[in-house]
């Protein structure tokens, strides 16, 4: 079992570096999904480790990537050449929703802001949370002794935690199984606020950090090739705009990297149903 996991880590080692070379060669055209168009807004499947808007970087962002395929598209205006009604951390892929005008730029936001919109993600967790269902509700603020590097965040109850605000995602469990021979859980989240790295932090305070997050495992976890979280499913809440895109962290697509051994929840259209049962607040 530990040498088919192996052999199953190389290949998909081998893949991941093969993908990067090939990034590497031609960083400005990395391919961007496009899951929705219209005159006010695109909305994409981010790749994973690709910066929503941040120049200067070794690899580039989406606003250039989007700027390369729909020059037409571009506000010369604005900095960034786009409206980003929200944004994903470098290291997370999937479902990100940008306005193409100030004014559905300002419906969009006002939707979010009034927790009209909902947004889903998946992500792989080490270990196996033992509860089905559960509402993380820690306050969020920024860690003291990281004020001057990365703006690492915490929970409140951290001593260095300065400005909590209060946060709340809801978890369901999908999946328990293993990821390359340990324990692991796939889960859904809703984000009820949005706080910076608010999945992650949650995550880690808990003691069911994010595969792949570096970060928030005490700079322990680098043995996965990427973060494994996922904007799965957006719902603006107006004008019957949902996108979602396919579970990225299957089996078949990790190349068994990935076991599930139980399975809890099943992913349909309305995810807003796994979290109608009985939960554990933490």
């Amino acid at each position: 079992m530990i040498f088919e996991d192996l052999i199953n880590f190389f290949k998909y080692v081998l893949d991941h570096i093969l993908c990067s070379l090939k990034l590497c060669g031609d960083l400005n055209h990395i391919d961007v999904e496009i899951l929705y168009l219209s005159k006010d807004y695109i909305i994409v499947n981010k790749p994973e480790d690709v910066f929503t808007n941040n120049h200067g970087k070794d690899r580039p962002s989406l606003d250039i990537l989007l700027g390369k395929k729909y020059p037409h598209l571009v506000n010369s205006n604005l900095e960034y050449g786009f409206y980003f009604v929200h944004r994903l951390d470098y290291v997370t892929s999937g479902v990100l929703c940008i306005a193409l005008n100030k004014q559905a730029c300002a419906i969009a936001s006002t939707a979010m802001q009034k927790r009209i919109s909902r947004k889903y993600y998946i992500a792989l967790l080490r270990g196996h949370v033992s509860a089905d269902n559960m509402d993380l509700i820690s306050p969020i603020g920024y860690c003291s002794r990281e004020l001057n590097g990365n703006h690492i965040m915490c929970t409140a109850d951290n001593g260095c935690c300065t400005s909590p605000r209060s946060a709340h995602t809801r978890l369901a469990v999908l999946e328990r199984g293993v990821f390359m021979s340990y324990p692991a859980t796939k889960v859904l989240m809703l984000l009820v606020t949005g706080r910076r790295h608010q999945i992650r932090v949650h995550c880690s305070a808990i003691g069911h950090t994010v595969i792949g997050d570096y970060t928030y495992s005490g700079r322990r976890d680098t043995t996965p090739s990427r973060t494994f979280l996922h904007s799965y499913r957006l719902e603006l809440g107006f004008g019957d705009i949902n996108l979602q895109t396919n579970d990225p962290f299957t089996k078949n697509k990790l190349n068994g990297l990935w076991t599930p051994v139980e399975f809890v929840n099943k992913l349909g259209e309305n995810c807003l149903d796994l979290f109608n049962q009985p939960t554990i607040c933490s």
